[in-house]
């Protein structure tokens, strides 16, 4: 029944959140919908499962939107729009002053303004990334009726979803490298100030869920710390956008696509450029939710993590009671926790409950051993090392210069330790997920939808990583 979609650092919170964008919501704004769906938390990572078979009924649904000229011609300009539009109305909403409302008060911003963003945000936030696999699946069934060597295909479908512009990770790394090129040239408080600014422009990109935390200024004066060659790494960002663009003229005048096809080019590039900036808009959003939760958790007695350990049901009746929620209940969640939801009913489970029960719920089939993992190719390259395994933004710090990273799947916040790998590798995503994009523009091997990397490869074992062929092979 249960098909495991993402693996995750989540809290109850924001995946309720993410159910209800899958639910009536989605439905009202595309036709499609997934109702039912587990989250369980091992005290370790989050992995998130949807019902199989309203899944794959979702997936046919996004290939049938793929032939929708209309949909091709609008969906971004609209998504992006209303996902701008939803920051816009909760930055106006959420100034100073929560302390100062009733729990009433602050019980109707929760219920009658926040959910209801959030399920509008998530609906968005979904399709933009959801729909990137059957996109480039689409775009290389295109390319396989060109009379093209199979590494020529390859290397088109890579160049084709690689963004032509930098996002919000790269952009700082470029302002970084500028910094750190003027800092001789600076006084001391005005080089302070320059970090100041710094931070506030970036400290979002962490921010994933509502209870991370955004980046400060100590981090950014360790990351000029590290730099070598600011010069040389600032003209190679550069150089790489400028080659990127020049390639993808080039493909399209070699290929020379039917009217269709070049809109469907077209929509991939959109859909690469948006799956990054819907990622900086979330950020920015869940900084302002942090201030709505840290006050919803001082009248229940939680801090913020805690908080968000809580479903919307929860939150509703305590403040509508006015009373502290159980200690002893909150502990038992920290260590694990089980959500299931079937439509619009949520059901949690906290401590060995929650494992319990997600035995009875799960097929939990014994470790997978295999000497070679097959992928798809992400970024070309071979590269030998040492795997570090890598679940959430908390196991960063394992990762040394020269190691394979093998993840359930990469995002932008880890770039500081993806910076230090020899190569990539994912359980999940296509040519249009993170990890395969930035290992583009690295220049790193990189294979992804593996499925079974992290189940079957561990910490400190030897890799063969061959993304040409997209294979992982362990050495002895």
């Amino acid at each position: 029944m249960w098909s495991k979609y993402v693996t995750r650092r989540l809290a109850v919170q924001v995946a309720e959140a993410w159910n209800f964008g899958w639910g009536e919501a989605m439905k009202k704004n595309y036709g499609l919908q997934v109702s039912d769906t587990l989250v369980f938390y091992d005290g370790k990572k989050t992995e998130y499962y949807v019902d199989s078979k309203q899944h794959q009924k979702y997936v046919t649904g996004l290939y049938r939107l793929l032939q929708n000229q209309k949909f091709l011609k609008t969906f971004h300009a609209q998504a992006q729009a209303d996902l701008e539009n939803i920051l816009k109305e909760v930055k106006a909403r959420f100034g100073k002053g929560l302390e100062k409302l009733s729990n009433e008060k602050l019980l109707d911003l929760y219920q009658n303004f926040t959910l209801p963003r959030q399920a509008r945000f998530y609906v968005e936030m979904w399709t933009v990334f959801n729909i990137g696999e059957p996109l480039a699946n689409v775009v290389k069934d295109k390319l396989d009726t060109y009379p093209l060597a199979p590494e020529q295909k390859t290397a088109y479908l890579l160049s084709l979803s690689s963004p032509l512009e930098p996002n919000d990770v790269l952009r700082e790394r470029k302002d970084i490298l500028r910094l750190s090129l003027k800092k001789d040239k600076l006084s001391p408080n005005a080089f302070f100030k320059e970090i100041l600014r710094h931070t506030k422009q970036y400290r979002h990109i962490p921010v994933y869920d509502i209870d991370h935390e955004p980046y400060n200024e100590q981090h950014f004066l360790r990351e000029i710390g590290k730099l070598r060659n600011p010069g040389a790494e600032l003209q190679k960002i550069q150089k790489t956008f400028r080659d990127r663009q020049k390639n993808f003229r080039t493909a399209l005048k070699v290929l020379k696509p039917s009217k269709n096809f070049k809109l469907l080019l077209l929509f991939l590039k959109d859909n690469v450029a948006l799956r990054d900036y819907r990622d900086k808009i979330r950020q920015q959003l869940n900084m302002e939710l942090k201030k709505l939760y840290t006050e919803i958790g001082h009248r229940l007695k939680l801090n913020l993590y805690q908080t968000t350990l809580l479903t919307d049901e929860e939150i509703i009746r305590h403040l509508k009671k006015g009373v502290a929620f159980a200690a002893n209940e909150i502990f038992r969640r920290e260590k694990s926790f089980l959500l299931i939801q079937k439509k619009a009913k949520a059901n949690i489970f906290s401590g060995k409950t929650a494992i319990h029960r997600a035995r009875k719920e799960l097929s939990w089939a014994k470790k997978q051993t295999s000497s070679i993992i097959k992928g798809t190719v992400g970024s070309a390259g071979r590269a030998k090392g040492t795997v570090k395994i890598l679940y959430t933004n908390k196991d960063l710090n394992k990762v040394k210069s020269g190691d394979i990273i093998v993840a359930t799947m990469t995002r932008q916040d880890f770039i500081t330790a993806i910076r230090k790998a020899r190569a990539l590798v994912t359980d999940e995503g296509s040519v249009t997920a993170h990890a395969a994009i930035i290992a583009r523009e690295l220049g790193i091997p990189c294979v992804v939808a593996t499925k079974i990397a992290t189940k079957v490869l561990k910490d400190g074992d030897l890799v063969e990583v061959d993304a040409n062929l997209g294979t992982v092979r362990k050495l002895n």
